[in-house]
C-alpha cells in the first residue's frame, strides 16, 4: 500500500512538471496579448445604419470623424475590392512591452495632446491604433478606436508596396530604373512621360501634372493610353511633386514586367512572404485594375507592422531576405535636387521609392490621408505603424512627429543596449 502511494505521488509529480511551460530566456512569460483596447466597443447598429444611409443618399466618405473612420474600417461594404491571401505560416510577433516607451512624454509643441504620455496620447480621438516593434518584438500596441483584427485602409501607404514590387523586379534584372518609362511603354512616347526615368517616378519627381487623367484611367480598358494624356509641368528629377499617377504607372510596369496582375504579384511576392496573419483587401477600379495609388490596401495593423519589419535587421535574417541590400541602398541614395525641409520636423529630408521622407540617418517614413503612417528605422531595428482618422475640425494625429521624437530619444539606440 505504501509503495502504491509513493508511486501515485511520483506520477502526480511527473505530470505537474510536464505541464510547466518552458520559458524562452529571451521573452517574458505571457498569459495573453499585452495590447490595450481602452474599452473600445465598436460601432452601434444605429451608427452603422446612419453611415450607410449617408452614403446611399450621395454623401461623401470624407466627412471626417466617425463617418470617415467607419469607411476606413469597412470600406469593403462600399467599394470594389479583391482579396490578398495571407501567409500559410504567419510570422509570430513576440510581445515584450516596455514601460519606458508607454510612458514616453510627447513634445509640448504638438498642436493637440502635447505633453501627454504616449499611452495617453494614443487615446486622443485622432488615433485608431498604434504598434511599435523593436528588434522583432512588439514593445507597445494599443487600439483605442479599432479592434486588433480589423482591416483598416492604408490609402496611399499602399504606394510603398508598389515601389517595393518595382525593387523586387529590379533585383531580378527585369527592370532598369535608370531607363525612361517610355522605354517600357511605347504609348507614352510623345507624352509628358517621355524621357522620364523610372527612378524619378519612384521619387515622386516625375514632373507630371497631377491633372484629371486618373478619372478616366479608373474606368478605361486602355490605362496607358489615358495616362499618356498627362502633361509635364516641370523637368523630372528637379522637385518633389506628389501625384497618384506616379504609382498608377508603376503598378502597370509591375504587371507588364512580371506577367501578373498587380494584386497577384502583391499576394505572391510580398504579402504571403512577410508572414501575414490575415488576408488583406485591395481596392479595385471599375475596369478591374488595382487602386494601389489611392484607396489601396486594407490590412490589420500588425500585418502593416510585419511589412515594415522586412526592412529591418530582425526581418532580414536568412539567406534570401525580401528586402535586398541594393533596395535599402537605393532608398538612402539622395537626389540632391529633392532635398528640402520636412513639413513635420525641423530637419532636411528627400523622397525616394515612394517614401515621403528619408532622413540623413537613413530612417524613412510614408504617410497617408487622415493619419495613417509607417516609420522605419533600420539602424535602430525599429518599426512604428499607426492608423488614424482626422477629427471634425480636420486635424489629424501627429504620430509622424512623435515617431521621429521617439527614435531620437535614445530609447532604441542599439549600441547603448
Amino acid at each position: 500500500m505504501k509503495n502504491k502511494a509513493a508511486l501515485l505521488l511520483l506520477i502526480l509529480f511527473f505530470f505537474a512538471c510536464k505541464n510547466v511551460p518552458k520559458e524562452d530566456p529571451d521573452t517574458s512569460v505571457t498569459t495573453g496579448p499585452k495590447y490595450e483596447t481602452y474599452g473600445y466597443s465598436g460601432f452601434t447598429t444605429e451608427e452603422i445604419y446612419a453611415f450607410h444611409k449617408h452614403i446611399f443618399e450621395g454623401g461623401r466618405w470624407t466627412e471626417w470623424g466617425d463617418k470617415e473612420r467607419y469607411y476606413y474600417l469597412n470600406f469593403s461594404e462600399i467599394e470594389n475590392h479583391t482579396r490578398i491571401l495571407r501567409s500559410d505560416k504567419p510570422k509570430i510577433l513576440n510581445e515584450a512591452p516596455r514601460a519606458d516607451v508607454k510612458n514616453f512624454i510627447t513634445s509640448t509643441a504638438l498642436k493637440k495632446g502635447g505633453g501627454l504620455s504616449l499611452n495617453d496620447y494614443v487615446q486622443q480621438v485622432e488615433v485608431n491604433g498604434l504598434i511599435i516593434i523593436h528588434k522583432g518584438k512588439i514593445i507597445f500596441e494599443g487600439y483605442p478606436r479599432m479592434f486588433p483584427t480589423d482591416l483598416h485602409l492604408n490609402l496611399i501607404l499602399t504606394q510603398v508596396y508598389v515601389s517595393t514590387s518595382i525593387a523586387i523586379l529590379e533585383d531580378r534584372g527585369l527592370i532598369d530604373a535608370s531607363k525612361p518609362i517610355d522605354y517600357y511603354f511605347d504609348a507614352l512616347k510623345g507624352s509628358g512621360w517621355e524621357g522620364v526615368p523610372v527612378v524619378d517616378i519612384l521619387s515622386m519627381s516625375s514632373g507630371i501634372d497631377g491633372g484629371p487623367q486618373l478619372a478616366t484611367y479608373e474606368v478605361s480598358f486602355d490605362q496607358i493610353k489615358d495616362l499618356s494624356t498627362a502633361t509635364s509641368a516641370i523637368p523630372s528629377g528637379t522637385k518633389f511633386q506628389f501625384t497618384g499617377a506616379n504609382a498608377a504607372v508603376l503598378a502597370l510596369l509591375v504587371e507588364k514586367m512580371s506577367g501578373l496582375r498587380f494584386d497577384d504579384f502583391l499576394e505572391q511576392e510580398i504579402w504571403r512572404k512577410i508572414g501575414s496573419e490575415y488576408s488583406a483587401l485591395l481596392g479595385m477600379n471599375k475596369n478591374g485594375t488595382s487602386a494601389s495609388y489611392g484607396t489601396g490596401l486594407s490590412s490589420t495593423l500588425r500585418d502593416l507592422g510585419r511589412f515594415g519589419l522586412v526592412f529591418t535587421p530582425s526581418g532580414r535574417k536568412g539567406p534570401n531576405p525580401l528586402i535586398s541590400d541594393a533596395y535599402l541602398s537605393k532608398i538612402r541614395t539622395a537626389n540632391e535636387n529633392l532635398l528640402m525641409k520636412s513639413r513635420f520636423v525641423d530637419e532636411m529630408k528627400y523622397s525616394s521609392y515612394q517614401w515621403d521622407e528619408v532622413y540623413e540617418d537613413g530612417d524613412f517614413y510614408k504617410g497617408a490621408h487622415g493619419g495613417q503612417g509607417l516609420y522605419i528605422s533600420p539602424s535602430r531595428d525599429l518599426v512604428i505603424a499607426y492608423y488614424g482618422t482626422a477629427n471634425t475640425d480636420f486635424e489629424s494625429n501627429e504620430l509622424r512627429i512623435i515617431s521621429r521624437q521617439l527614435v531620437k530619444s535614445g530609447l532604441f539606440d542599439l549600441e547603448s543596449e
